[in-house]
Order: C-alpha cells, then sequence, then structure tokens
C-alpha cells in the first residue's frame, strides 16, 4: 500500500515518516507533498491508499485535497492534522469524509491508532463500510443536514438530496425561498495578523446561529478555494434583511472584514445555482470595503473583463526584459491606466487587474528562468486581499508600490542566477565531499555566500534536479558502494553515507532502487 503525506513544513513530514513502522501496517511506498498541487498530483499518478493531510497549508486549505478526493472518487482514506483547535475545521472535514482529527504536535498513539483505524475500512466490505459511514452521519444530524445542504449546490446531485433532505429534516418541506451572500477567497486579507483567526471564530458564530434558528448556514472553501458562501432560507414571509442585520453585528463584534456580494431572494432549492451566479456576480460590484459590506445583485450586472491591449502588454514586456526601471514605471502606470479607465472603479476591476498582471509576470519569470517548483516570488507574497486594506481611493497606488517591488525583485534575481549559475560545478564538488554529514541547503549557501533560494534555482537549473534529491542519490550510491564491497551492518552503513536512521534509510533505498538494503546486498 501507499500513503501520501501533506504539509508545507518539512519537518512535519519528515516526523510523520519516522513516528511510525510503516512497513510493518503494510505500506511499502511513503510519498511526500508541500503542497496541494503536488498532492493532487500524487493523488493522480499513485492513487495512495492513505493521505495524512494538512488542514492549513499555506496560504491554502487541505479541504481542497479531500474535494478532489470526493470528485475523483478515489478509495483514498484520509487522516487530518492541524495545528488549529477549530471546530470549524473539524467539522468541514467530518463533513468531506476524514476518519481523524490530530492536532500537532502529533502523538505517536494517536496517529498509529488512526491508522491502523484507516486500514480497518481499507479491508472492510464496501457495502459495509457505507452502512458505517451513513450510520456515523445519522448520529450527528447536524453535520449530516449540512452535508446535504452542500450537495444541493451539485447540480446532479440536487434532486435526490432534496427528497434525503426532506426525509431526514420533514420541516424543510416549508422551506420555499433562499438568498445566498458570497465572499470571494481572493478579498480575504490573508496576511493581515490574527485576520484568519477572527475569521475563523466569525463564520463559527454565524454558522451556530443560522442552524440553530433554523434559517441558513455557511459553507468554507467552496470552489474557488477559500470562498465563504452564506445561504440564507426559510418560508414565504421570512424577512431576509433582518437575518442580514444580526450577521453584521456579529461582524461587527468580532471586529472581522467581509465583503459580500448578495443575490436576490430565489425558489429553494430549484434556483439556488441562479441565487449564487447573482451572488459571485453581485460581490464584484462592491466600491467599498468595510466589516460587512453588501453589493446587492441588480439587473444588467454582469462578469467583470479587463480589455487586452497587446502593444501595451508588449512593451511593459520589453521594458522588464531591459530591465529599465523607469521604463518599466512609465509602461506599468500607462498599462493600468488605460484598464481602470473602462468602467467604475469595484472590487471586480481592480480584481481582474491584479491577476492580469500576475499572468504577465509568470510569463516573465519563466523567460527569466528564476522559478522552481512553481513557486511565486522570492520574498513574502501578498494577497490581493491584503491591498483592501487601508482607504478605497489609494488601492491601485498599494498595488502599483506592491507591483514595482516584485518586478525589481525579479530583476535582482535573474541578475543574481546568471552570476551564481558559474559556480555550480563547486557546489557539485562540495555535496561529493561532505554527502556523509548532515548538510542542509541554507548551509550550503551559507558556505558559498549565496542567497538561498538562487542557489536552489540555479543549482536545479545546472543538475536538472533539486539539491536535496541529487544529495539523495550521491548517498544512496555511495551505500550501493558500501554494500556490494564491505561486509558492514545497515546500520553502519546508514551512518557513513550521512543518514541518522536505519529504518529512514531503507525506505530511501528502497525507493531508489526497487530493493532494500539487505536485498541489495545479497542479489
Amino acid at each position: 500500500m501507499k500513503v501520501l503525506i501533506v504539509d508545507d513544513e518539512s519537518h512535519v513530514r519528515d516526523a510523520i515518516q519516522l513516528l511510525l513502522p510503516w512497513e510493518e501496517l503494510g505500506f511499502d511506498m511513503i510519498f511526500t507533498a508541500k503542497g496541494v498541487a503536488e498532492a493532487i498530483q500524487i493523488l493522480q499518478e499513485e492513487r495512495p491508499e492513505l493521505a495524512v493531510v494538512d488542514v492549513v497549508i499555506g496560504n491554502v486549505f487541505g479541504m481542497d485535497v479531500m474535494n478532489y478526493i470526493n470528485d475523483q472518487k478515489l478509495d483514498t482514506k484520509v487522516v487530518v492534522i492541524s495545528g488549529h483547535d477549530d471546530f470549524q475545521y473539524v467539522r468541514a472535514m467530518f463533513i468531506l469524509g476524514a476518519l481523524e482529527y490530530l492536532l500537532k504536535p502529533i502523538e505517536q498513539d494517536k496517529l498509529l491508532e488512526a491508522v491502523k483505524k484507516a486500514v480497518a475500512q481499507m479491508r472492510r466490505a464496501p457495502e459495509e463500510e457505507a452502512f458505517a459511514v451513513d450510520k456515523q452521519f445519522k448520529r450527528i444530524s447536524p453535520d449530516y443536514q449540512h452535508g446535504l445542504l452542500r450537495k444541493l449546490f451539485r447540480p446532479e446531485l440536487s434532486s435526490r438530496v432534496y427528497e434525503e433532505l426532506v426525509q431526514t429534516v420533514p420541516r424543510f418541506r416549508s422551506v420555499c425561498r433562499c438568498r445566498i451572500l458570497h465572499c470571494s477567497g481572493s478579498t480575504i486579507p490573508v496576511h493581515e495578523e490574527r485576520y484568519m483567526l477572527r475569521l475563523s471564530r466569525l463564520i463559527n458564530r454565524m454558522q451556530d446561529k443560522l442552524e440553530t434558528e433554523g434559517k441558513g448556514t455557511v459553507f468554507q472553501n467552496m470552489k474557488p478555494s477559500m470562498d465563504i458562501v452564506i445561504l440564507l432560507y426559510g418560508s414565504e414571509n421570512i424577512n431576509f434583511d433582518a437575518e442580514l442585520f444580526a450577521l453584521k453585528k456579529l461582524a461587527v463584534n468580532e471586529n472581522c472584514m467581509l465583503n459580500l456580494g448578495g443575490s436576490r431572494s430565489h425558489a429553494f432549492p430549484k434556483q439556488l445555482d441562479l441565487a449564487w451566479e447573482e451572488a459571485r456576480i453581485a460581490a464584484d460590484y462592491l466600491s467599498d470595503t468595510g466589516l460587512f459590506v453588501v453589493s446587492e445583485y441588480k439587473e444588467g450586472m454582469h462578469a467583470i473583463c479587463l480589455k487586452s491591449n497587446h502593444s501595451m502588454e508588449n512593451a511593459l514586456r520589453s521594458a522588464v526584459i531591459l530591465g529599465n526601471i523607469i521604463e518599466i514605471e512609465d509602461c506599468l502606470g500607462a498599462w493600468a491606466d488605460m484598464q481602470l479607465r473602462q468602467s467604475d472603479k469595484n472590487i471586480g476591476l481592480y480584481r481582474c487587474l491584479w491577476e492580469q498582471f500576475f499572468r504577465m509576470y509568470r510569463e516573465w519569470e519563466n523567460e527569466a528562468e528564476v522559478t522552481e517548483d512553481g513557486q511565486l516570488l522570492n520574498g513574502a507574497e501578498k494577497h490581493f486581499g491584503d491591498l483592501l486594506q487601508g482607504s478605497w481611493e489609494n488601492i491601485w497606488d498599494r498595488m502599483y508600490q506592491y507591483f514595482m517591488e516584485i518586478i525589481k525583485e525579479l530583476l535582482e534575481s535573474r541578475s543574481q542566477i546568471q552570476n551564481v549559475s558559474g559556480m555550480m560545478p563547486k557546489v557539485v564538488d562540495f555535496l561529493e565531499l561532505n554527502y556523509a554529514r548532515r548538510i542542509s541547503q541554507q548551509e550550503c549557501a551559507d558556505f558559498f555566500h549565496i542567497n538561498k533560494d538562487y542557489l536552489s534555482r540555479a543549482f536545479k537549473k545546472y543538475t536538472g534536479i533539486g539539491m536535496a534529491k541529487y544529495l539523495n542519490n550521491i548517498r544512496i550510491r555511495k551505500a550501493q558502494e558500501l554494500l556490494r564491497a564491505t561486509d558492514l551492518q545497515i546500520q553502519e552503513i546508514a551512518d557513513r553515507v550521512g543518514y541518522f536512521d536505519a529504518k529512514y534509510f531503507s525506505r530511501q533505498f528502497k525507493l531508489a532502487t526497487g530493493m532494500t538494503p539487505a536485498q541489495f546486498r545479497q542479489k
């Protein structure tokens, strides 16, 4: 069997690998991923039976991994880990099908218990498992109801799900009207100190209030990722304005900014899709931000997009290629001025400007060959929502300042990479001579007086693989030589080639060669 470990912190990934005797539990291959895209690729190619997934992976959420598993109907069992002791996360993960939820720092016995539970479910007959899951959900009816309401947003399931909803919760037979509020994840200031904690607390309070009163619910991470969807529902005479006012009071109490688009009132559940579409469109027409600002949908609103101007975009690209800062400033200002003149200034227009700039920026990075593993920027990356903090009138000034900052960073990276590339043969020699001791990428960078990120990119460009993998290949090659030529114990060989745990060495050796060290020596 195969296991996938998904966490953006390398020490957590390493710890999980070392905590359990994976081979004794039946797992002969361990894959790791530091991001959602990488995890999805491994799920697609390797189909692991078990995934250990962090709730928050950088600026995105592990629920995206679980959504992919569900969408593709994979048989992968999921154990969730997190540093967030928050009921909202627990609820969302269990609704999506997680088996267990473990808090960091991870305790060995609890991880072992969770993995054994997953293995037991893998061996259970499918119909028995389906019955067990159904029983589990029936016991926690609020979560079961929440899961059914989420599935109503999937057209291919809505008819069947609605029948199950009214059978499980008969009061839904009297629900005939609905409104949706939509908050685009792009408008969330994810880097503002403690904002995500306040947001999570606010969502908990709104969800508890609406579900307790039978007037609605809240969904996080509705696609696209990080979006927040508030569903309000009730009978024909429900006062939606009163419900909005009550939710705004909660936002004010939590001091938590939330910018929303609001649909008109529609029939429930038949017009749920229409209500959601209206809410998403209306969210782009916000012309101010605040604690709980709602842009109401009006007839004639449509999705906002920018007009393409290839001549201006090419002029900006040419200035970046030449590295002419003054020309870049002029071209960037002219390009943005042309876009901002086309319509009223609202969140949708600024969002499109942001997204179009980064589409161009990625092309410039690729041309400069300074990217690694699809990671954008060398320094701290901002989020569009971060730029919405502050006065509305100065949004473009803040965007312009940030755009120029990262363009200058790109030019510096390009220059550094060109200077560093000539040193790569010496770096390779350094690794060949020092493979037997603990050596980090930062230590190597310090030795050569090179920025770690520049070194990483230049090394991968020179060798075709990352530094960690290159060093691992050296160690495996040296281990093969010792296995052929000596009678040293496996533990001693592991020590000599730079591994300080024999089990970890054996796993890495098998991943590289397809054999354990003992099998290799026999052969």
